[in-house]
């Protein structure tokens, strides 16, 4: 699915995942070593006293995964100015290391804090973008067994099970974020624009009968989004900053 633009647009809020994630652990010695991204530090500091309990030691691989992401954002942002298509190869493939070694924290973290629902997401997330869709959708289910009112959970499911061409559970998810969280369904649907433009270009499979049916209830959807826009709040944004 289309990444990049709509991707580094969302980085700043990104970054403030971290924050919102320490606070939704709500364990006191969580924030024991203080400073970092998620009021710890990483695994690797000096400062930190050697001894630290699974919680810790999960809050600070998942200010390494975060720190990793980062690194994709500025990979991701060299190959947009790419002059040729060799460098810009060569930046995606920078960046799709740094998606492997964001993961690679990520998964720490969930095995020595399983109830790290964040953790759980942002596994889903790097595996995303990374092609594997079935497995995000299995780490997208672990943050919502632990969280089921994880809301940003469920629109990136929603775009794994886009991306695996499972339309009518793309829509129930839509749905369900439409009575609950608009924001996230503002974002879904935007992903789902460009899930139509991209298969109308090429099918992947899909036969032109669902494409047509499923582009008919988008822009039914719009519509109704736009017509009930002006009589709610539009509930929060997304609180954790996740990328798209």
């Amino acid at each position: 699915m289309p990444q990049g633009e709509g991707k580094l647009m969302n980085f700043a809020r990104h970054w403030s995942a971290s924050i919102v994630a320490l606070l939704a652990l709500g364990s006191a010695h969580v924030f024991a070593s203080g400073g970092g991204s998620m009021g710890g530090t990483s695994r690797g500091s000096m400062d930190v006293p050697q001894s630290r309990t699974p919680e810790q030691l999960a809050v600070a691989d998942y200010n390494s995964g975060v720190h990793d992401l980062g690194k994709v954002k500025d990979h991701e942002a060299d190959a947009a100015k790419a002059a040729s298509d060799e460098k810009k190869a060569k930046a995606l493939d920078k960046a799709r290391k740094a998606y492997g070694n964001a993961l690679d924290e990520f998964e720490r973290a969930a095995d020595e804090n399983p109830a790290m629902y964040q953790a759980w997401n942002y596994i889903g997330f790097c595996q995303r973008h990374l092609g594997d869709y079935q497995a995000a959708l299995t780490a997208y289910s672990r943050a919502l067994e632990v969280n089921p009112a994880y809301a940003e959970a469920v629109e990136y499911r929603a775009e794994a099970f886009l991306g695996l061409n499972r339309i009518d559970d793309a829509k129930n998810d839509y749905m369900r974020l439409f009575r609950d969280v608009r924001p996230l369904a503002d974002e879904l649907m935007a992903a789902m624009h460009r899930w139509v433009e991209d298969h109308q270009r090429d099918s992947k499979g899909v036969s032109s009968e669902d494409l047509a049916s499923f582009a008919k209830w988008v822009d039914e959807r719009t519509a109704v989004a736009q017509q009930t826009a002006s009589l709610t709040n539009g509930g929060s944004s997304r609180p954790s900053g996740d990328w798209k």
